[in-house]
């Protein structure tokens, strides 16, 4: 059984999650696939691991700060639209 991790700029776009994606199909032997945090697709974008410190460090003083959130569910959805 192997196991693959995947994260940063090989799950950053479209293009990227479908080369993994292949990368997971060539070989029946993958079993477990882990994914973290995607990269950044350009220079300006918010690195993904530090939208998610933010959003944590927030909601551990009970309260959501809305720019993370937004930032975080904009990079998701983007990602989304582009693979269909």
């Amino acid at each position: 059984m192997k196991v693959a991790k995947f994260g940063g700029s090989s799950v950053a776009n479209a293009d990227q999650i479908k080369k993994v994606a292949a990368i997971i199909q060539a070989d029946k032997e993958r079993k477990i696939i882990v994914v973290s945090a995607p990269g950044k697709r350009y220079e300006t974008d918010e690195k993904t691991t530090d939208l998610l410190i933010e959003l944590a460090e927030t909601a551990g003083h009970n309260k959501i700060h809305q720019v993370p959130l937004t930032s975080l569910l904009s990079v998701i959805c983007k990602l989304q639209m582009t693979l269909n």
